[in-house]
């Protein structure tokens, strides 16, 4: 990635415009973990962040973080992904993403009722060094297990963003996660 495209990575302000958060830092980092409370816009403003970007993937989940399903049907929620950006590759089998060599940026959208195969295949992304992940999640406890692979936690509220240590998003995955 460029230098000009880093920009300041040890100050990076938050602000109220959640998609130019995203974008911040995922010009600075590899995986980045965008949580929040239903409503924040955590799939919108992650997808805008990316909007102009080439080589954006998307991988959905027909749950949302409470196992209900999308509303409408997941076909819609799809459709709603691709009007956002049209060029966006939605993966249909993440297998695929291993055999990637260019440059890609993978939205994962929701970590909430995924299969074992499926968790470790995350897992496997992750370690890419060619893919910079944006991993979504509604609550951040799901991430036992993918924790320690993120580099930057961004919570979003209506109105603000801010940052969460990594110890803090380990701790509340260590204590939330148990089951």
């Amino acid at each position: 990635m460029a230098n000009e495209e880093r920009g300041d990575c040890e100050n990076i302000p938050l602000t109220e415009d959640s998609a130019e958060n995203i974008r911040n830092l995922v010009n600075c980092y590899k995986n980045v973990l965008v949580c929040g409370v239903k409503g924040v816009g955590k799939i919108t403003n992650t997808v805008q962040a990316v909007r102009d970007r080439p080589n954006v993937y998307y991988v959905g989940n027909p749950v949302d973080y409470e196992g209900k399903k999308r509303p409408g049907s997941y076909d819609k929620y799809i459709a709603y992904i691709l009007s956002l950006k049209n060029d966006i590759s939605i993966v249909e089998d993440m297998e695929a993403l291993f055999s990637v060599s260019k440059e890609i940026i993978l939205i994962i959208d929701e970590i909430y009722g995924r299969s074992d195969a499926e968790l470790a295949r995350i897992n496997r992304v992750l370690d890419m060094p060619n893919i910079r992940v944006i991993q979504i999640v509604g609550c951040m406890k799901y991430m036992v297990g993918l924790i320690e692979k993120i580099d930057a936690i961004v919570e979003l509220h209506l109105d603000a963003a801010f940052m969460i240590e990594k110890e803090l998003g380990k701790a509340i995955c260590d204590i939330l996660g148990k089951k």
